[in-house]
């Protein structure tokens, strides 16, 4: 049986608070490399959930309005360091090499609308954005973490999922796995 000390019950403590802490919403790339973070391959196809959501130019859409292109879908928030550091450092620009081959949606949870708009014209993302103020659809993909990353394929299920930051590399890869043939 392993005998905790005070020293390593301090440092468990001091790391935590440290994952935890971010005072700086531009935190770099290496923020995402230093969280905990899970991958879960989703093996019985489970369909993407038929919930309307709003985006954030004031229309509505549905996971299904995605259908025939692979999608990928990040929940981020404002107030969430490494969810800023991820959309600039690896979302933003996957995106933008990746084109009009993957469809990307970034899902705000919880959040003061003024920041994430604020966050959004800070980052220059262009991709597809709407609102999941009460955290409703981050629960029923079953997010555990933020960020919360979700891979669904053209034919809208549900691949895979992964609770934690990703560098631009690590989601590259992501999504080549996801998504191959």
């Amino acid at each position: 049986m392993t005998k905790i000390t005070l020293a390593s019950l301090g440092l468990a403590l001091a790391l935590v608070a440290a994952a935890c802490s971010g005072t700086d919403n531009h935190a770099g790339a290496e923020a995402a490399d230093e969280s905990p973070a899970s991958t879960v391959a989703v093996d019985n196809r489970q369909p993407a959930p038929v919930a309307e959501f709003a985006m954030f130019d004031g229309s509505s859409a549905t996971f299904a309005d995605y259908e025939g292109q692979p999608l990928v879908v990040n929940f981020w928030a404002s107030w969430c360091p490494s969810c800023v550091a991820e959309m600039a450092a690896a979302f933003k620009p996957a995106q933008q090499s990746l084109g009009d081959e993957v469809a990307f949606l970034g899902l705000n949870i919880q959040d003061d609308r003024a920041d994430a708009l604020r966050l959004v014209e800070e980052t220059g993302v262009l991709f597809d954005l709407g609102d999941d103020p009460l955290g409703d659809l981050y629960l029923e993909f079953g997010g555990i973490g933020m960020p919360f990353t979700i891979f669904i394929d053209a034919d809208g299920f549900i691949v895979e999922q992964h609770n934690g930051p990703l560098t631009e590399d690590q989601l590259l890869d992501k999504i080549e796995e996801a998504f191959a043939s």
